[in-house]
């Protein structure tokens, strides 16, 4: 178990130190012909990272409130609206359609157009990423919802089992491990709507405005990449969550057995 988990942590730890270095060295910006202006010096962008300690956690409450949020409600909505479909796939798979359709759009379109139908920030921002999570999580969870165990559903139905039992006692603890996936990767689609929010946004605060405000002024590139830097970390972190959180509730899961073995 534990040569598993070395060996594949390990690999990514080394590919990020070894850039990391390269960068540093300054091998990356004449590979490809980049300034130190336009991408710092890690080092460079370390020490703005010390200097903002005290504006950073500031700002990244204003940007990590509406996205943990978000990310909550949207899933919520999107396995609710997975759930109908299931349930009443006549007229529920319609709307699962729509909601997909509606989160095809672009966030770069979205982010502005939600920006003029409310008056409120914090509104526009969750009212973004709950549109981009519900999607995920509408379709992944469909998945996990009807791609069942062929034998578990035959067994179920041998022994008489209805279809609300089949539902709540296949069909829903089938759906978890594709509710955690979806999770898993509307993480960084809240992040990143959050943070297109905030650049169209009215307000002076969150990463989002710190990274656009700081990368157009010419002595404060590091500072912004500080930025980019800190809202990466707080990315992994939530993502780190919900792994913990889904070794727990599905342990019994196939995909978290691998490394007991």
């Amino acid at each position: 178990m534990k040569r598993l988990k070395y060996s594949s942590v390990l690999p990514p730890l080394i590919f990020g130190a070894a850039l990391i270095l390269l960068l540093q060295c300054g091998v990356i910006h004449k590979i490809f012909n980049i300034k130190i202006l336009q991408l710092p010096l890690p080092l460079d962008i370390a020490a703005a990272f010390t200097g903002a300690a005290d504006s950073i956690p500031e700002n990244a409450v204003t940007t990590l409130v509406p996205s943990v949020t978000g990310l909550a409600l949207g899933s919520i909505i999107g396995y609710a609206a997975a759930l109908l479909a299931t349930a009443f796939p006549d007229r529920g798979y319609g709307g699962l359609f729509i909601m997909t359709m509606i989160n095809s759009v672009p966030i770069v379109a979205l982010a502005p157009l939600m920006n003029r139908w409310f008056e409120n920030d914090f509104a526009a921002k969750l009212a973004v990423i709950t549109i981009v999570v519900s999607g995920i999580m509408a379709v992944n969870a469909f998945r996990g919802l009807n791609d069942l165990p062929e034998n578990g559903l035959e067994l179920m139905k041998a022994n008489g089992s209805s279809a609300s039992d089949v539902f709540i006692k296949l069909r829903i603890p089938n759906s978890l491990p594709a509710v955690f996936t979806a999770l898993k990767i509307g993480v960084s689609s809240a992040m990143l709507a959050t943070i297109i929010s905030e650049f169209f946004s009215s307000e002076t605060s969150g990463m989002g405005y710190m990274i656009k405000y700081t990368l157009k002024v010419g002595n404060m590139k590091q500072l912004g990449w500080a930025y980019i830097a800190a809202i990466s970390i707080l990315s992994i972190i939530i993502y780190g969550i919900i792994c913990m959180a889904e070794k727990r509730v599905t342990g019994w899961h196939v995909s978290q057995q691998i490394d007991m073995k």
